[in-house]
């Protein structure tokens, strides 16, 4: 049987509340009507999405992931900016962006090559560290004024990564933590 898995960055408690009352202050679901809002709890940052893997597959990422956890310190992100993917004349989602982090891609980088060494499949697109808070449903025209008045900023500690499974329903995903790793 085979598992829809990813490996993840969570978020902190507080940045995951700070990111929902951003969404209510700044009225963001009434702004963007047809966006599905990513749940709060479900806020992450995906270092590698990997699909459906089976058991022994599942056992070789927890391998890799503790020995990679053991040669990255803790380190941290900082939040920055709105935007949509692909763009803003064909929104499909609704990010906030990540300032470059060194520790970030390198930590990315040693997760690919390690999954590559294991021959285990991957999403290969480019890295483009970001975190969805919402996914556009219909054609939605979007206003870049309405996009540059806003900013969110935060910042959190990264201690750990995770290997967390996706199970999909009609409200949404929901995950479940797999496994988890301290870096350092």
């Amino acid at each position: 049987m085979k598992v829809r898995c990813f490996i993840s960055i969570e978020l902190e408690s507080s940045i995951k509340n700070n990111i929902n009352d951003f969404i209510l202050q700044n009225n963001l679901k009434k702004i963007f009507s047809g966006i599905r809002w990513t749940k709060p709890d479900n806020l992450h940052i995906t270092l590698a999405f990997l699909g459906d893997i089976s058991a022994d597959e599942i056992s070789d990422v927890k391998k890799i992931l503790t020995e990679i956890a053991q040669n990255h310190m803790p380190f941290y992100i900082e939040l920055s900016g709105l935007g949509f993917f692909p763009n803003l004349k064909h929104p499909r989602v609704l990010w906030i962006g990540i300032k470059e982090q060194l520790n970030l891609l390198k930590l990315k980088d040693d997760i690919d090559k390690k999954l590559d060494v294991f021959d285990i499949s991957y999403d290969k697109k480019p890295f483009s560290p970001h975190l969805t808070i919402g996914r556009i449903r219909d054609t939605l025209k979007i206003e870049p004024k309405a996009v540059a008045e806003l900013e969110f900023k935060g910042s959190f500690l990264v201690t750990e990564i995770y290997l967390m499974k996706s199970d999909l329903s009609p409200t949404g995903a929901n995950y479940t933590n797999l496994y988890n790793v301290k870096l350092g």
